[in-house]
């Protein structure tokens, strides 16, 4: 009966969408702002009397500009003097002793050398990333900025938009977007194979805020596939925004979803991309339906925080059999029983961002935080299992916390230091559900080491305690992981793509680096000390000793789009090298 309300419900709100109202999404996506240093960039080629070049550009010692000078791609080398302000886009900048600039140095998605052996008489403003821009009679437009990763591999999906445009911005002061949204492969597993969602969407923008209403229908692709919870689901929310940029944000949504345990350690694309073409999937699943309320304090793009409540019904969620490129024949890794039951969940979130870009973070710090407090009536199906089954509910109350903390180190042109920490797990109450359980392991948090593999008498990365479980869960109380890697750019800037960023034109708007790192990490289940021996366990107020640790190191090459990279587990010799490919960086 609730799929039949969404449904009903998503398509009277399309036929609502009347024209001469709101812009398109597209429309209002083209507009988003450029970065400071791209405007910066822009003005000075536009500006009259800049002299304009494409292409490799140099100034000899003996010559002289008046004015400024803007190049696109070059590189560019200076060994004279330029009376105004010298723009490079896209290229490489190098000053030779002697060289002279007047006013500003702007270089956008390229490398500085010789700037301490040349006079310089303004700022030094640089962005690492390419810029996306096109050229109209000259006049340099700059194309949008993405507001997350522009990388090929995030551009995937498969997007379908009929956009009802209602009139131009002078009957609509305040604008917005209206359109009926369909999104392909949102993700691919061993539950749903091709999931996507369809149906209408809207945004509409007030003197006082916003007010954001989506309603979708969410479509499951695996067999065998009937009409039924397992096949179809919804997912729809509505947000009233009450101030820009910094505001709150009220709002509820319903859903019916499959959702993965641990979403932490790889991304929607790496997952999916592994499931599709070579039969691995990541992740464990299980099933939400039920509706949330929450409050969002928004504090610009760099910050905000969630508080949430849901009331919501867990189900187990059995491995089907979807289409992979190879290894086809092969069984899939049976997806784990979780814990089934009724639960009310108490939820905050906090996220805080201040590198310059999400994408190719120069510097600043990154901080996701989440606290939980559920409860409610549960059969634990899931791991450990303490009895025999069948058994019987249990009323269950639990607190669980988890915190992933980065920090991002310019130390050098081209060059980074990257940092980060996370972990978390079981705080007070009951032991955890299987659903909130952790492990480590793998390509997204020790490449060292296997993902769901036992190493060693005490298996110290997903707390089996020695049962082999159909599915090899996670099962620790908590985890804890440290990574630092050194980045270094080299060879090149990258490839160019001034194309709007559709999913099939791969460009690598970023540039190449070599990458060194180590990542030390374990888990483990908590224990008071009482009848408690082993690695395995730790008090509740105690980290393990460091010794216990497992540690790999490993190298790379990212190529910003995607990185292949090589690691050895240091503490257990029996362990090979592993070779592995991100579509992201490592962190």
């Amino acid at each position: 009966m609730m799929k039949q309300l969404i449904m009903t419900a998503a398509l009277f709100c399309a036929a609502l969408v009347a024209p001469g109202s709101v812009q398109s999404a597209e429309a209002q996506a083209q507009a988003a702002p450029a970065t400071p240093v791209a405007r910066r960039a822009a003005d000075v080629w536009n500006a009259q009397g800049t002299t304009r070049a494409n292409g490799a550009f140099d100034l000899a010692a003996a010559k002289t500009v008046d004015g400024s000078v803007a190049v696109l791609n070059g590189p560019v080398t200076v060994a004279g003097t330029i009376r105004g302000s010298l723009v490079a886009i896209n290229a490489d900048v190098r000053l030779t002793r002697g060289a002279r600039i007047e006013q500003d140095l702007i270089v956008i998605g390229g490398s500085i050398t010789g700037a301490d052996s040349a006079s310089l008489g303004g700022e030094i403003l640089q962005q690492a990333e390419l810029l996306r821009y096109r050229l109209d009679a000259d006049v340099l437009q700059l194309e949008r900025e993405p507001e997350y990763d522009d990388s090929w591999w995030s551009r995937r999906r498969l997007r379908r938009e009929w956009a009802r445009r209602t009139g131009s911005a002078s009957n609509n002061s305040y604008g917005g977007y209206a359109d009926f949204l369909y999104v392909a492969s949102r993700t691919y597993n061993r539950l749903e194979g091709w999931s996507f969602v369809a149906g209408p969407r809207m945004q509409r923008n007030t003197s006082w805020g916003a007010v954001n209403l989506e309603f979708f229908a969410v479509g499951r692709t695996a067999p065998p596939m009937r009409w039924d919870n397992e096949t179809v689901g919804h997912d729809a929310k509505a947000e009233l925004l009450f101030g820009k940029p910094i505001g709150v944000a009220l709002g509820a949504r319903a859903f019916d979803i499959v959702q993965p345990t641990e979403q932490w350690q790889l991304s929607e694309s790496e997952v999916g991309l592994s499931a599709a073409l070579l039969h691995r999937d990541y992740r464990d699943f299980y099933a939400r339906h039920g509706g949330e309320v929450f409050l969002r304090l928004v504090a610009t793009r760099d910050a905000d925080l969630t508080v949430a409540f849901s009331d919501e019904q867990w189900a187990n969620r059995e491995t089907r059999d979807p289409w992979s490129f190879s290894n086809g024949k092969d069984d899939w890794r049976p997806n784990p029983k979780m814990d089934a039951g009724k639960m009310h969940l108490l939820s905050a979130r906090l996220r805080l961002d201040t590198r310059a870009r999400e994408a190719s973070p120069l510097g600043g710090w990154y901080l996701s935080a989440e606290m939980e407090q559920g409860g409610g009536r549960i059969t634990r199906f899931g791991a450990p299992i303490q009895t025999i089954l069948p058994q019987s509910p249990e009323q269950v109350w639990y607190s669980r916390a988890f915190v992933d903390l980065r920090r991002y180190n310019r130390i050098a042109p081209g060059m980074s230091l990257d940092l980060r920490v996370a972990g978390g797990g079981w705080v007070a109450g009951d032991p955890l559900p299987t659903q909130r359980r952790m492990g480590l392991g793998g390509p997204g948090t020790l490449p060292g080491y296997a993902f769901r593999e036992m190493v060693g008498s005490e298996d110290l990365l997903t707390c089996s305690n020695g049962f082999v479980q159909s599915g090899l869960p996670a099962q620790c109380d908590r985890v804890a992981l440290a990574q630092a890697q050194l980045r270094s750019s080299f060879l090149f800037g990258g490839w160019r793509d001034d194309s709007d960023g559709d999913w099939w034109r791969p460009g690598f708007n970023h540039r190449t680096s070599w990458v060194l790192f180590a990542d030390a990490g374990r888990g483990w289940m908590v224990g008071d000390g009482a009848g408690v021996s082993g690695k395995l366990y730790a008090a509740r107020h105690a980290l393990p000793s460091l010794e216990s640790f497992k540690v790999d190191l490993g190298a790379g090459v990212d190529f910003g789009d995607f990185g292949v990279y090589w690691a050895k587990a240091m503490r257990d010799g029996d362990q090979p090298v592993r070779f592995s490919v991100r579509l992201r960086h490592r962190f």
